[in-house]
Order: C-alpha cells, then sequence, then structure tokens
C-alpha cells in the first residue's frame, strides 16, 4: 500500500499556479509536501449537491446532473489518463480521491467546500481543529472546483478552480468545449513540482 510522506508543520505550503483563456479562469493549488509521483490510482467520491441561489424547487436545466457530471467526469478521466492515473479497480484501495464541486450564483462561501467529507487542505489549515478550507471567497457565476485528496488522511492534495465555465447565453456544445479546456488548463502543469 503507498502512502503519502506525512505532512511537515501546522500549515502546509501553498503554491498556485493561474491561468485565464477564452473568459475562463482557472486556478490550481497544491500541498508542497504532497507526494505526487506515487499516484497512479483514484476513485471518484460521489459529487456534492451543487450550490445555488436559486430556490431548491425551482428547475434550471443548466444545473442538471444530466449536462454537467457525466461530461465533466469524462473530461477528468481524460486529464487523468493523459497524466498516468487511472480509476482504481473494483475491490480495490485507490492512491487518492477526486471529487468535484459545482456552484451557480454571484457567489460561494468556500468555507462550505470540503465539509461534506469533513477533510481538510493540505495547505494553510492548522493540523488540529481546522476548517475545511482556508478562506471566504467572491466567486463569478459558474464554478467548478476540482479536488484530489489523500486517500488515508482525507485531505485535500491539489486543487482546481475554474470560475465562468458555465455562460447560459452558450449552447451545451459550447460549454462543453470550455468545460473541457479549463480542465485541460488545470491539469497543464500535473503533476505539480514537475
Amino acid at each position: 500500500m503507498r502512502l503519502f510522506p506525512a505532512m511537515v508543520g501546522a500549515v502546509g505550503i501553498v503554491a498556485m499556479a493561474v491561468v485565464q483563456t477564452a473568459g475562463v479562469k482557472v486556478k490550481t493549488e497544491y500541498d508542497r509536501s504532497a507526494n505526487f509521483s506515487v499516484l497512479r490510482s483514484y476513485s471518484w467520491l460521489p459529487t456534492p449537491p451543487y450550490t445555488t441561489q436559486t430556490s431548491p424547487d425551482a428547475v434550471d436545466r443548466f444545473l442538471s446532473v444530466e449536462l454537467i457530471d457525466a461530461p465533466l467526469r469524462a473530461t477528468v478521466d481524460r486529464a487523468l489518463a493523459a497524466k498516468g492515473l487511472k480509476p482504481a479497480p473494483d475491490g480495490t484501495a485507490p492512491d487518492c480521491f477526486v471529487v468535484y464541486y459545482a456552484a451557480f450564483g454571484a457567489t460561494i462561501n468556500a468555507n462550505v467546500l470540503g465539509e461534506h467529507y469533513a477533510y481538510l487542505t493540505g495547505w494553510g489549515s492548522p493540523q488540529v481543529g481546522g476548517t475545511p478550507t482556508t478562506a471566504l471567497r467572491v466567486i463569478e457565476q459558474g464554478t467548478v472546483v476540482l479536488d484530489m485528496l489523500d486517500r488515508d488522511k482525507k485531505v485535500a492534495i491539489w486543487r482546481g478552480t475554474a470560475t465562468g465555465t458555465v455562460d447560459r447565453d452558450q449552447t451545451d456544445q459550447q460549454r462543453q468545449k470550455r468545460m473541457t479546456s479549463a480542465v485541460s488548463d488545470m491539469f497543464k502543469k500535473f503533476p505539480p513540482g514537475k
């Protein structure tokens, strides 16, 4: 069984990269103490409910799981495969977990990210008494946050954020193209430190 090296210190070191193309702002963050070279397999965690500012009873096709979930997962699967990671076979422990969050509206309280699975980020969070993430951020309409978690510690070791990926004026095919481009940008420098 592969184990990540222990994270040193009460606060992890944060590394960030920001890319902006075609109106999509992509940012990545990672824990510099995480050993990405041992990652060969992953498993998806179930997607938490999308965060939105609309009424819970409102039906909005732009927020549908059918429109977002399968295409996003397939896009991430292809990006991870290009980096040498494969889905863990059934019944075997993956090297890491992957989960995404989708938010629609003018803002999102980033403090809720990670609460669904009760994990911390591997950067900027104290090891004892920490919070699921480290900051409150105002995020533009249409944000997808992709986290990669340490399998054993349930700590996010990598995060990609794409803002502006959902545009209600575009066709489904145009949004899919932007989503594919955003995920590609997220993984341009993955694994980090290479």
